[in-house]
């Protein structure tokens, strides 16, 4: 059984459902101007993508950082390019998928772009960090695992927790990915969790929230509070593992 998605009160006020430009995405300034799609069949009345309003955002990832993104009308890339997202900006997310593509939101627009364009439709790399290996010093390969899936396809994170301390710390199965970004370390929380049998994820400790891989079936369960920040884990994702039991 695959880890269910995390989310806090739905992700999205409604302040912030009502007004796409504001909830999760980036400034529309930013984005690339001009598509980076193939020819276009001239003479052809193409279908409109629905306003923003018409959708439900349900949570959020990022468009992978090496390229931009075309928002086509429908999934289909001989649509209507309705905009081009810029790498790296935040998306709001609907659920919905077809084909290959996964429907988002972006600038007050909803479209859909190609699944492995974000982060989270991304194929998990196990090749060195580009920031180096230090933090891979005493860890159990699992927790290599985790550490290297992350830094490929977050490489916005900077700062990790590796050996040290006690408990699994000190064991070298546990990772502390540090984040106060509640879009990103969501992001993070659930890439981790859809992946857990192939990274060896045992626990994964989010926003005073818990998954366990015993307890799949039950999700996402609260936890008491513990006082600060750092110790109800909203400064950074805490993921556990079992050692070396994953299979990339």
């Amino acid at each position: 059984m695959s880890a269910s998605a995390f989310a806090i009160g739905g992700v999205l006020s409604v302040t912030e459902r009502a007004g796409a430009d504001a909830q999760l995405v980036a400034d529309p300034s930013a984005a690339i101007s001009t598509s980076r799609g193939g020819y276009r069949k001239p003479n052809i009345v193409l279908p409109s993508a629905p306003a923003a309003s018409e959708v439900t955002v349900t949570g959020a990832t990022f468009v992978f950082h090496d390229d931009a993104a075309d928002l086509y009308a429908m999934p289909d890339d001989t649509t209507e390019v309705v905009v081009v997202v810029a790498p790296d900006s935040k998306v709001g997310t609907t659920g919905e998928t077809s084909n290959g593509f996964t429907q988002v939101v972006f600038a007050d627009k909803v479209g859909w772009v190609k699944t492995d364009s974000l982060v989270t439709g991304r194929a998990l790399s196990m090749s060195s960090c580009a920031t180096g290996s230090g933090v891979e010093t005493g860890l159990q390969p699992d927790t290599v695992r985790v550490y290297r899936a992350v830094c490929a396809l977050f490489p916005q994170i900077t700062g990790y927790g590796g050996r040290g301390g006690g408990g699994e710390h000190a064991a070298g199965r546990a990772l502390d990915i540090m984040t106060k970004n509640l879009e990103l370390g969501t992001a993070i929380a659930n890439l981790v969790g859809q992946h857990w049998r192939e990274l060896g994820v045992s626990q994964i400790i989010w926003q005073q929230h818990i998954w366990t891989a015993e307890r799949s079936g039950d999700g996402w369960r609260p936890m008491e509070s513990r006082g600060s920040d750092t110790a109800n884990h909203k400064d950074h994702v805490h993921v556990t593992t079992f050692g070396n039991a994953g299979t990339l």
